[in-house]
């Protein structure tokens, strides 16, 4: 049996998603693609516009088999964690065999190189990026200049590596080329048996916000799809302004998003919002006034340091956004700035990072949705899983040992969350009878039913 994965977050799915999954069963034989995607917040530390099991849905009606969820924990992590949470998860099903991935780059071998070299951690890699960190880089930039140095003298140990300075920079400013190495990385430290396929990104820009260009259709990123929903919503980020600017939204959609994708994205805008970090603004802040600095370094992927800058600029406070910039130096990046601030409306601490590694990040893998013509697939994930199999968040304390259910209720709170949230923005609950008429999760973690396809 060929089971092949993908990492993914579908925020939203696009056509460039959809290529992926064709081109992992046409061209890599998959007889299986499992997928193993971020719940209801994403890597760059936001709320994703729509719900996992929403996103699930689009995976599966575009090709998906097997959709499982990557915990919250490792979902709004740093791309190192994010990438081997990843990997472990694959493992942990014991019926995985490969990954594909995207790229800016389409060179595999040049992308394996440098993350062995990230991988095995030389000394003189580790004491220039230590040294680059003192100087007050961030960690992206301190580790460019670490590998250009070490490569430009590495002629005489294991070879230099066959691209140009202005090469290697480019290569890594691209999050997807990142992603890619942390993969690779993943992979080598664990001597997993999996194996990697590289799918060449075409199209448009990791970080692009335009769909249509003139009269030419431009593939879109999933940014470009989120600046488009947004772009009439006059500040609301997500409810729409008018009924004008949702079929103007819409006619340009059907360029970058699969038909099945799109009706599922309208039928979700008829009953809720959209939603983005700045819908989390008011916890946040009271979240700010009522810890201490203390408190604050404890949150996931902070500092002391960096408590004591967010206390101090407490009177400035607006939003999680504005804030967030406001944050900004050239230390760290708005990514892991905004991943703190989720971190700390999640109730991420450090001590979960280390609860979550001593248990190799991934303690349970909890089905999202399947396809039924997947049974094989499933039977094969029963028999062979390295952890316990979850299809309802009840069945999680009869399997889980008293850590892996501390992973899982993270998971179980920063659902209930996002559905009050859903909620609030909404302005009233979903009524039964449209809940029922369109499949829609109540709002309730526990309440919440995997998606089934044919």
């Amino acid at each position: 049996m060929n089971v092949i994965g993908i990492i993914a977050e579908y925020n939203p799915f696009h056509n460039g998603h959809a290529y992926q999954i064709a081109h992992v069963r046409k061209n890599l034989h998959a007889d299986y693609i499992v997928v193993a995607t971020s719940g209801d917040y994403v890597q760059r530390g936001e709320p994703a516009l729509l719900d996992k099991y929403t996103r699930a849905r689009m995976a599966l009606s575009s090709g998906a088999d097997v959709v499982l969820e990557l915990p919250v924990l490792w979902s709004t992590a740093s791309a190192e964690l994010f990438a081997d949470a990843g990997i472990s998860l694959f493992e942990k099903t014991g019926c995985v065999n490969g990954i594909c991935f995207g790229a800016e780059s389409g060179d595999l071998a040049l992308l394996r190189r440098i993350a062995d070299v990230l991988a095995d951690e030389p000394a003189d890699l580790k004491a220039s990026l230590k040294h680059n960190l003192k100087s007050g880089s961030t960690f992206p930039k301190a580790r460019e200049a670490a590998l250009l140095s070490y490569f430009s003298g590495s002629a005489g140990q294991d070879g230099a590596l066959p691209v140009s300075a202005e090469t290697l920079s480019s290569l890594l400013a691209s999050p997807n080329n990142i992603l890619a190495l942390e993969y690779l990385k993943a992979l080598r430290r664990r001597a997993s048996s999996i194996t990697p396929y590289l799918l060449k990104r075409e199209g448009a820009a990791y970080h692009e916000t335009s769909i249509l260009s003139g009269a030419s259709v431009i593939p879109a990123s999933a940014s470009a799809i989120r600046h488009t929903l947004f772009a009439g919503d006059a500040g609301a980020c997500g409810n729409s302004a008018d009924r004008a600017s949702e079929d103007s939204a819409a006619g340009i959609l059907r360029h970058a998003m699969p038909q099945e994708a799109l009706a599922i994205l309208q039928d979700y805008r008829a009953d809720f919002p959209l939603l983005c970090a700045d819908d989390f603004s008011g916890i946040l802040g009271y979240l700010l006034l009522s810890s201490s600095a203390t408190q604050l370094a404890q949150t996931a992927d902070s500092s002391p340091e960096f408590a004591n800058r967010m206390r101090n600029q407490l009177p400035y406070y607006t939003s999680f956004s504005s804030f967030a910039s406001r944050l900004k130096s050239k230390e760290m990046t708005l990514t892991r700035i905004n991943r703190i601030l989720l971190h700390s409306i999640l109730g991420i601490t450090s001590s979960d990072y280390a609860c979550g590694n001593a248990l190799d990040k991934i303690p349970y893998l909890r089905i999202l949705g399947f396809r039924k013509s997947a049974a094989p697939l499933l039977a094969a994930l029963k028999a062979s899983a390295a952890v316990p199999l979850i299809t309802r968040p009840s069945q999680a304390p009869k399997l889980l040992s008293p850590d892996a259910m501390q992973v899982f209720e993270h998971d179980v709170f920063a659902g209930n969350l996002y559905l009050q949230m859903r909620n609030q923005k909404g302005g009233t609950p979903l009524r039964a009878a449209r809940m029922q008429e369109h499949d829609v999760p109540p709002a309730s973690e526990y309440q919440r039913q995997i998606v089934i396809l044919p």
